[in-house]
């Protein structure tokens, strides 16, 4: 129940700002760099949270992290921090101020590229927005994904050399999940009011799937998924 008093209430505020019930005026499209720097850290805890626009997470950073946000707002420039303890580097990503305004002429544009060697739990939540996260080659430990309305589109395809743990709650709209063939996959789902498909797995019943690989494989990628309002479709990598 809790899951869908919050889908309404993820509705009612995106509802409000597509119909621009709060205002503020665009200005001339700025151009803002996204860098953390490489540091002591052996492991990154990254949170990456975006309100309103469009974001595509790719690997490829030399440094921890790398990047670029074109808004004509100022209230969506990206705020970056990152604050090591210990030897866990934390990162956040997130809008400097309020999205709680008119959408229908603006640009918020958050390219991301993440360092590929250090282990990573990464952390994933958008608004009103659309989102591409080919996560092919990270060296991932735990993925959280929390979407409110729009469209997703996961790639986790791929040889993986570790296995880690993926929840996946989505709310309104359309999501795609790619998940590798050539490792281990178990697929557990537990369907709202939307429609899901899962493509080329072996059903366990009660909501749970498995790739050919999983039953002899050493390595597996656990994926838990909560679906809310919308389509999500699951299948394999070719």
């Amino acid at each position: 129940m809790k899951k869908f008093i919050g889908i309404g209430l993820v509705m009612s505020t995106s509802l409000l700002v597509l119909s621009g019930c709060y205002s503020s005026t665009p200005s001339k499209i700025k151009d803002e760099t996204i860098l953390i720097e490489k540091d002591k850290a052996k492991k990154l805890d990254v949170e990456l949270n975006l309100g309103v626009g469009e974001m595509t997470v790719t690997k490829g950073a030399k440094e921890w992290v790398e990047g670029n946000a074109q808004f004509n707002i100022k209230k969506l420039a990206p705020k970056v921090s990152y604050e090591l303890h210990g030897q866990t580097g934390e990162v956040t990503i997130e809008h400097k101020g309020s999205t709680k305004f008119g959408i229908s002429n603006i640009k918020n544009e958050w390219n991301i590229e993440l360092n590929d060697d250090i282990p990573m739990n990464l952390s994933v939540e958008t608004g009103a927005s659309m989102a591409n996260l080919d996560l092919q080659g990270l060296n991932l430990e735990k993925l959280d994904i929390e979407t409110g309305v729009g469209e997703l589109s996961v790639n986790l395809g791929g040889d993986w050399k570790k296995s880690f743990e993926t929840n996946i709650e989505t709310g309104v709209g359309q999501t795609t999940v790619i998940l590798p063939s050539k490792v281990g996959v178990k697929l557990t789902t537990e369907k709202g009011i939307g429609s899901s498909n899962v493509e080329g797995f072996i059903s366990k019943g009660k909501g749970i799937y498995v790739n050919d690989a999983y039953e002899n494989a050493d390595i597996v990628l656990e994926v838990i998924s909560e679906m809310g309002v919308g389509e999500v479709t699951f299948k394999l990598d070719k």
